[in-house]
């Protein structure tokens, strides 16, 4: 996944221009045409962390910081009041955006947040509160149930 970000870095912007149309970016977020190889970086860490770690808690593997467009994108087309990359739901939420975007079934969407709903719940209950608190952002359910919403 990381050629393919390089590789769509050094498109022109054109050719950038006509996968983001086609793939049905929101262009008025992305006036540079950057958002297909930020967004395809950011998804790279979080799969290089899964791959390396399988199991990950926090957002420690980031390596960018995310662009004023790429997190507004995602607020506008999902209706969020802010998103920041600090926390795993907010991967989540950019994996469920572009499964939207490919014209993924929305009920396999929805399946997916639920089981990291589910997963999250069984986390919460076998950890002590104080822990779970530190991990579980406190919104982590309603910025999920804006995204079932969006879904």
């Amino acid at each position: 996944m990381g050629d393919l970000g390089y590789l769509l870095s050094c498109l022109t912007y054109d050719v950038r221009d006509d996968i983001s149309k086609r793939i049905g970016l929101n262009l008025a977020c992305d006036t540079d045409r950057q958002l297909i190889y930020k967004y395809i970086y950011t998804l790279k860490d979080l799969r290089n962390a899964i791959a390396h770690n399988a199991v990950i808690f926090d957002t420690r593997f980031r390596n960018i910081d995310p662009s004023k467009a790429m997190k507004q994108c995602l607020e506008i087309e999902i209706g969020l009041p802010y998103v920041n990359f600090k926390t795993i739901g907010d991967y989540v939420l950019l994996m469920c955006y572009y499964l939207k975007l490919l014209k993924v079934p929305k009920t396999e969407i929805k399946s997916f947040v639920r089981s990291f709903e589910k997963i999250t719940d069984e986390y919460r209950a076998s950890v002590n509160p104080a822990v779970a608190a530190i991990v579980i952002h406190p919104d982590l359910a309603s910025r999920m149930t804006i995204l079932k919403n969006f879904i």
